[in-house]
């Protein structure tokens, strides 16, 4: 019997590591030897420590103010072709090229020194006196300065206000700025007027009326322009494409990473971060025209209806003259700097964008977690998983799987994958959490969207795996073999 039992150790313990044991991913050994095949780097495997912390934090993220131009001044609205623009002529007196000849002077009808009566002070006819001899008024009779007197709701024309005024205005019809870059103005021809600004165009006008008109005075409104406004897009519906998006399983991770020619080029949201594309297709959107006080994009955004997403899912992405660059929205709110002016034509688009992780491996949870926060760290990943599991875990084969800028590589004095390709490499950093200090790095190292951690079985596990599994199969027999001895079968 002794010489059974310890055939029986002997071989549980050669099996114990064998291939055919279920277990979640790839061993602590397997991850550290296919980084390298064939003599090349398929992926780099970086053991976290001060440096490597040190470095990710200094790496320099993207920033609006150091992507395009900051202007201290407002962009000038200046008057493009296709806009539609209003012209208002005074004249200094009545009687010009676009006024009406004065009025004759009606006749007093009077005798010279006697004044007539008002028809105030003349008696009532008879029949129209009140009781007390006041005058009693018909219901539907009214003087003509009553009716002259606008209503409640009723506004005077602007003809109406020049005619009070003893100077009345002449209104050019709303016109678009033709091909040419002119507007017509009568007595004036074509005027030109793309590319200028509206009081420039005015003065134009008047250099042309001047010798034509009683002093003209010219007033040019844009009315529309489509060539001075800001495209507004939004995306509310949380889709993207992102490196490691989609089904992913802990299988198949290694060889992702062995190959990074399959996983898209992307734009970091941060330098230094993981190269998540945003490439969210727009579900609305709005022209917002820009005031000549000039306009911020946070004004602008809020002009467009603001976003409705989380803040920290929401990101705002910029194109200016061919050049497009994206940061969190919170980052354009909380830092003064990054609220540049909007340009003509600029096109901002909000995209939501749902930062999340993915837990592999033996942890209280697999699953894909979201970030709830802009920012969280190794540390706080983890304690979303549950935590590593003691009953299975090896603290020193905790893995991060990322794709770093190639910029981030050479921070680090790692060498660039043989299969690096868009200008990104694949990372793997190691923790080994049996060093206490690891846990103050863990609180610092920064996780990024769509990483993927990866925490490794110990050695222990495989073989308490094979005593389960053999339990299962020998138990019922060795249990009706000792029954049946003891029962003298």
């Amino acid at each position: 019997m002794k010489l059974l039992v310890s055939l029986f150790f002997v071989a549980a313990l050669s099996v114990g590591g064998c291939s055919w044991i279920p277990r979640a991913g790839p061993s602590t050994s397997d991850v550290l030897e296919q980084g390298q095949a064939g003599g090349e780097i398929l992926f780099d495997v970086v053991q976290v420590d001060d440096r490597v912390v040190n470095a990710l934090i200094a790496q320099p993220k993207e920033r609006f103010a150091a992507r395009f131009q900051k202007d201290a001044q407002p962009p000038e609205v200046r008057i493009a072709i296709g806009d539609t623009v209003s012209v208002l002529i005074w004249e200094s007196a009545a009687g010009g090229l676009f006024g009406e000849a004065p009025p004759a002077p009606a006749p007093t009808g009077g005798r010279s020194g006697i004044e007539p009566l008002a028809p105030e002070s003349r008696p009532p006819p008879i029949g129209q006196q009140g009781e007390f001899g006041i005058r009693r008024r018909p219901a539907e009779t009214r003087r003509p300065q009553e009716e002259q007197r606008p209503s409640a709701g009723e506004s005077f024309s602007t003809e109406s206000i020049g005619a009070a005024g003893g100077r009345r205005s002449a209104t050019i019809p709303d016109q678009e700025v033709g091909s040419d870059g002119a507007i017509s103005v009568p007595y004036a021809g074509r005027v030109p007027a793309a590319g200028r600004l509206p009081t420039e165009v005015q003065q134009a006008i008047e250099a042309r009326l001047a010798g034509k008109a009683l002093g003209p005075q010219i007033l040019v409104i844009v009315k529309k322009s489509a060539a001075n406004a800001v495209t507004v897009l939004l995306n509310e519906s949380g889709q993207e494409n992102a490196v490691g998006s989609g089904e992913t399983s802990i299988e198949n991770l290694i060889g992702n990473l062995s190959n990074p020619v399959e996983a898209p080029a992307a734009v970091a949201t941060d330098v230094g971060a993981s190269p998540s594309p945003i490439q969210a297709t727009p579900t609305a959107g709005a022209r917002v025209p820009l005031s000549p006080g000039g306009d911020r994009l946070l004004q602008i955004i809020a002009a467009a209806g603001g976003a409705k997403a989380p803040v920290h899912e929401t990101f705002v992405q910029l194109s200016r003259g061919g050049v497009t660059a994206t940061i969190p929205l919170e980052q354009l709110v909380s830092d003064p700097t990054e609220d540049l002016y909007a340009r003509p034509g600029d096109v901002v688009t909000l995209l939501r964008v749902p930062q999340t992780f993915s837990v592999f491996g033996a942890t209280g949870r697999n699953a894909k977690i979201a970030f709830e926060a802009r920012n969280i760290t190794l540390g706080e990943a983890l304690a979303k998983s549950q935590g590593l599991r003691d009953d299975l875990a090896k603290p020193e084969g905790v893995f991060l799987f990322r794709y770093e800028p190639n910029s981030v590589l050479q921070a680090l004095d790692q060498p660039i994958a043989a299969g690096s390709r868009g200008g990104v490499s694949p990372v793997v950093y190691r923790f080994d959490l049996r060093d206490g200090k690891t846990y103050s790095l863990a609180q610092e190292f920064p996780i990024y969207d769509k990483d993927v951690i990866f925490v490794a079985d110990a050695p222990a596990a495989q073989i308490y795996k094979f005593f389960t599994a053999l339990n299962q199969v020998t138990g019922p027999i060795v249990t009706g073999l000792v029954t049946c001895r003891y029962a003298k079968c």
